[in-house]
């Protein structure tokens, strides 16, 4: 239950910021790296075996 309430949480808060996400699950999310972590004003990923997740700023404004 706790996941999901963070899960459900962290998907608003990315929505109204103006961001943009993707997750790629499998073999294929494994291509260079099967470990790794990055952060910086460009965006944030994160790799682990078979899961791919990444977030970055939007180009376009939020609505206001």
């Amino acid at each position: 239950m706790k996941t999901l309430v963070i899960t459900t949480v962290t998907a608003m808060l990315l929505g109204t910021l103006g961001c943009t996400s993707t997750v790629t699950l499998g073999p294929s999310a494994n291509t260079t790296d099967v470990l790794g972590a990055s952060a910086g004003k460009e965006g944030a990923s994160l790799t682990l075996p078979f899961v791919k997740g990444e977030v970055t700023p939007s180009s376009t404004d939020a609505p206001k």
